[in-house]
């Protein structure tokens, strides 16, 4: 079966990196990879009118050149992948989220991306992530394959296979180290066990038990996926804060978010999420969770 990435794309420094990272994913894939940019236009007084027509054409064509640019780019250093350009009327976000209905993996830039500028930071893959049903790429950072390792930011009290899943299977294309991380975030546990020994006690206990419950997750995904080992870690503290700072060594950092209720597309962000998708050193995955 073939493997669409679809990545939204506009001229910015953002847009030119999310593409470069989309090209990859799809060529990794052995899949395509379809080139959006989105386009809208200010209705005049009288919609229908000659004016409207033209107002529309002219952004049409601006984005469709903007589009068969990128899609040019990629040919150039990939000419054997497979890439479609195409120019969507729309917002970027609901464009691109659209487009994951029949996508498998969407790549967006951190601002901006899919055809507008000056948006506020992150909010097109804000909008690209309340609305997709496939992973999402958020690209932030300016290295590709820097330290050849991708984390897993795993919160073991949720079914999160399809957050391994991605990530050794991202692991395995791209021939990078993989460390599975589970974040204890419980900071008034931990200031009042600095002040009681009894506490401590418990703390070191659970830190035991969730140290067991992740080698056995990691132990149950390595049997689905052989020839990916994977270093695994249980760190207490902040869960933003711990895993921005270290995806300042990696080159992925795969999350996952809570779907929407039944019937309606998109994900949940929490706010360890969205804090990662604005401060990370890397691009970050974030994957529907089951």
């Amino acid at each position: 079966m073939n493997t669409t990435v679809a990545v939204g794309f506009d001229r910015t420094s953002s847009g030119e990196y999310a593409l470069h990272v989309a090209a990859r994913e799809a060529d990794i894939r052995s899949g395509s990879l379809v080139v959006i940019t989105a386009y809208h236009w200010l209705t005049p007084p009288e919609p229908g009118s000659p004016a409207s027509a033209d107002t529309e054409a002219t952004a049409r064509k601006a984005a469709e050149e903007v589009a068969e640019y990128g899609a040019g780019q990629v040919r150039t250093h990939r000419p054997d992948l497979s890439v479609e350009p195409r120019a969507v009327p729309g917002y970027a976000g609901n464009v691109l989220a659209e487009a994951g209905h029949t996508a498998d993996l969407l790549v967006v830039g951190n601002r901006g991306a899919g055809g507008f500028r000056g948006l506020q930071l992150g909010s097109t893959s804000l909008r690209t992530l309340a609305g997709a049903c496939c992973p999402v790429i958020v690209v932030r950072g300016n290295a590709i394959d820097a330290h050849q390792r991708i984390i897993a930011a795993v919160d073991i009290d949720e079914d999160c296979d399809t957050v391994l899943d991605f990530a050794y299977d991202e692991a395995a294309r791209r021939k990078a180290g993989l460390t599975v991380t589970h974040v204890w975030d419980e900071p008034w546990i931990i200031a009042y066990g600095q002040q009681d020994p009894g506490i401590a006690e418990d703390i070191a206990r659970i830190e035991r038990e969730r140290e067991d419950r992740l080698a056995a997750l990691v132990r149950s995904t390595e049997a689905h996926h052989p020839a990916t080992h994977a270093f695994h870690q249980v760190c207490t503290g902040s869960t933003a804060g711990l895993l921005i700072d270290a995806s300042q060594h990696a080159d992925l950092l795969v999350t996952g978010a809570r779907r929407h209720a039944e019937g309606r597309h998109g994900m949940l962000l929490g706010p360890a999420t969205q804090a990662l998708l604005r401060h990370a050193h890397c691009p970050v995955a974030v994957v529907p969770l089951s």
